[in-house]
């Protein structure tokens, strides 16, 4: 806890005197200027290049960071519109200590869904979520004004849906959270939910995803989605895969940015999703084994994303704890796991994932994803008498 809140101070001291030029600079201008564009043009505007890079800069001056084009949904600059009545700073301070709330929020919801002991302190159980709230991600999260947290958040209350039974309502959670802030870093979640073939479930996961449809051409029109699909894909090639969080920054790190690195990539990408779909049908033949199966799932869904950078580690945050949970006596372990990826990820960040050794949280997190794996697939937990007459659905009993 000590350690924890040391870090968490420091995070917010470097966070409250951050330069303007840093501000400038960071992530959330491309989100600031989407909102801005929104707000006063709207439809494809939005995703207008050159418009994004001329208010940008006009913005910013005499600051200059180049092409950082806004490349999230619809959603999420609907919800970054409202703020855009604040100045650049006052916006960047209020929107990352929201995102940091959030991911407090989202830690809180999953020590409270874990599956302790009974013999667990509460102080062992508070110390738990401030190691997961401060990570090497909350520090990147606040400077970039990132916001990874809400992907976490969606992850936390789904649990704690799919915990309880309701099925369908947590998977419309799950997909509506990811689809607003990063979808790219839910694609092994959804074939988690997809191997799980639960009937609900997928219902709610349509769901959301249509209600998500819905809201993205009430917001742009159709236009705007289609210019928002052209710039999205067409961005591909902009990114330094070796400063990627994921499986990319490999042969990203090894062969640089191309064509032979982003088919490297999709192919991690494929099986991380394959495994990940294999873990949801574990757990519908094994729903004791549900929440090791779906820890194991959490970390595939981050390795495997095809753009995922330090401020996306945050995702894990609730994972980590009922990998606490679920580890006992045996905590301390997770948390040293936790600790190797949190300094992997900042090492990286140094070097810029050079090779070699290459990007160390890349490789760090393959390590993680076989020893979460095999915790899913040994895991002997005792089945227990389910609360409802189909087997093959979660409860409060078996699901954890």
């Amino acid at each position: 806890m000590a350690v924890a809140a040391a870090l968490l101070l420091a995070y917010v001291l470097i966070w409250v005197r951050l330069p303007t030029a840093d501000i400038d600079r960071s992530d959330f201008t491309s989100s600031y200027v989407a909102g801005l564009l929104l707000r006063h043009q709207g439809g494809a505007a939005v995703y207008d290049l050159a418009a994004q890079t001329a208010l940008r800069d006009q913005l910013i001056a005499p600051v200059t960071n180049g092409e950082v084009p806004f490349v999230d949904g619809p959603p999420a600059a609907a919800l970054v519109a409202p703020i855009t009545v604040l100045n650049l700073t006052d916006a960047y301070r209020l929107w990352t200590a929201l995102s940091v709330l959030i991911l407090a929020l989202a830690v809180i919801i999953a020590v409270r869904s874990a599956p302790w002991r009974p013999t667990t302190h509460m102080v062992w159980r508070v110390a738990a979520g401030m190691a997961a709230t401060a990570s090497f991600g909350t520090w990147t999260l606040l400077l970039q004004g990132q916001w990874s947290s809400l992907t976490a958040l969606g992850l936390a209350l789904a649990y704690r849906d799919w915990r309880h039974g309701h099925e369908a309502r947590g998977a419309v959670i799950l997909v509506l959270a990811a689809g607003v802030a990063k979808p790219h870093l839910a694609l092994g979640l959804a074939a988690f939910l997809i191997g799980w073939r639960q009937r609900r479930v997928i219902l709610g996961a349509v769901t959301g995803l249509a209600t998500l449809a819905v809201a993205s051409v009430a917001v742009v029109g159709t236009s705007g989605v289609m210019a928002f699909a052209g710039l999205a894909t067409a961005q591909g090639g902009a990114w330094d895969l070796a400063r990627m969080l994921s499986f990319i920054a490999i042969p990203g790190s090894i062969v640089g940015n191309g064509t032979a690195s982003e088919v490297i990539g999709l192919c991690g990408t494929a099986v991380a999703c394959g495994i990940a779909s294999a873990l949801g049908d574990l757990s519908r033949r094994h729903p004791e084994r549900f929440l090791p199966a779906l820890i194991a799932a959490a970390v595939l869904s981050l390795l495997g994303a095809p753009h995922a950078y330090a401020q996306d580690l945050v995702m894990l945050a609730p994972v980590l704890v009922w990998a606490i949970a679920l580890a006992g006596e045996r905590g301390l372990a997770v948390v040293g796991i936790w600790t190797v990826i949190t300094a992997a990820a900042a090492v990286d960040l140094i070097d810029a994932g050079a090779f070699p050794p290459g990007p160390l949280a890349a490789w760090t997190l393959i390590a993680v994803a076989v020893i979460a794996c095999l915790a899913a697939w040994r895991s002997g937990l005792p089945a227990r008498e389910p609360a409802t007459p189909a087997a093959t659905r979660p409860t409060a009993a078996t699901v954890g």
